[in-house]
């Protein structure tokens, strides 16, 4: 399920995609292509196979000829997910065949378990052919921003909020991030302070508020606020969908009805769930798959 700790760094990235890059080269410390442009990228890396794979976020950076030269995939990881070892490297595959340019993987974690988890080598097979994704935990987050530039700053505070227990740490970061928006210009003032009292607890949501000339709730009510929530109720939609269609492969598993790979092909590409609702239902008394989809 999308949730608001997991949406909004993604929509840091999909905001501002060189922020991808700006990890890598100076949280990371490593190197990347020169680039005149950066732009996001379609996070759907469906190829031929009708199965629907989606990742985070994904930045392309393009030359003056407006040729790809490099593309960096971000996953916010909350969690350890063995799934995503056999996932992330057809990501990096798909994106590559596409763009035909290298392609890394960034992964934000939000504890340090997860990050030691993410670090570890994927092995894919062949010999010498693994995977090395690019992690940043709470320890590589948590360093100063003084030295960075206001919007660099701010992003970087509004994902320590997303890794960062409730407590004194999210009201000194809700101190930070305040003196930093108010280098910035009104609109984008107003945008990144949306974005991080939905991650703040309460009483850091009053201490962001005090630096602002107005409440959560008149943010919420303004239109800035408004296309914010449209955008997180279609990320909870596509979330509720996922879960209906893993719930459903799950029930015929359990009750041992076969599923072609067609039919399976099928229901994960279904965008309809009152759809799925039906499959659903008959798939509990059901004897075969023909009798789902009759």
């Amino acid at each position: 399920m999308v949730t608001r700790p997991h949406e909004v760094p993604i929509r840091l990235f999909q905001n501002r995609p060189e922020l991808a890059a700006e990890l890598l080269t100076k949280t990371v410390g490593e190197t990347v292509p020169d680039y005149i442009r950066a732009e996001s990228g379609s996070e759907a890396l469906t190829d031929c196979d009708p199965i629907e794979l989606n990742c985070d976020n994904v930045s392309v950076f393009r030359d003056r000829f407006g040729r790809a030269v490099f593309a960096i995939i971000t996953e916010v990881q909350r969690s350890e997910d063995d799934r995503k070892h056999y996932s992330w490297p057809m990501y990096l595959t798909i994106l590559r065949k596409r763009l035909q340019c290298p392609v890394r993987l960034l992964v934000i974690c939000t504890d340090t378990a997860t990050a030691a988890w993410a670090a570890k080598p994927i092995h894919i097979g062949p010999r010498d052919f693994i995977l090395l994704p690019d992690v940043i935990g709470p320890a590589q987050l948590l360093k100063s921003t003084e030295s960075r530039l206001p919007h660099e700053a701010a992003e970087l505070l509004i994902l320590e909020a997303a890794v960062s227990e409730q407590g004194p740490r999210a009201e000194s970061i809700a101190h930070a991030l305040g003196r930093r928006l108010n280098e910035l210009s009104d609109p984008e003032r107003r945008k990144c302070a949306g974005w991080a009292w939905r991650l703040l607890s309460h009483e850091a949501c009053k201490v962001l508020e005090a630096y602002m000339s107005l409440t959560y709730q008149e943010y919420l009510d303004s239109p800035a606020g408004q296309l914010e929530l449209r955008g997180e109720k279609r990320g909870e939609k596509r979330g509720e969908k996922r879960g209906e269609i893993k719930a459903l492969l799950k029930l015929l598993g359990l009750r041992g009805i076969a599923v072609p790979a067609e039919t399976r092909a099928r229901i994960e590409g279904c965008t309809d769930s009152d759809l799925i609702d039906r499959w659903f239902t008959r798939a509990a008394t059901a004897s075969d798959i023909d009798e789902v989809f009759d």
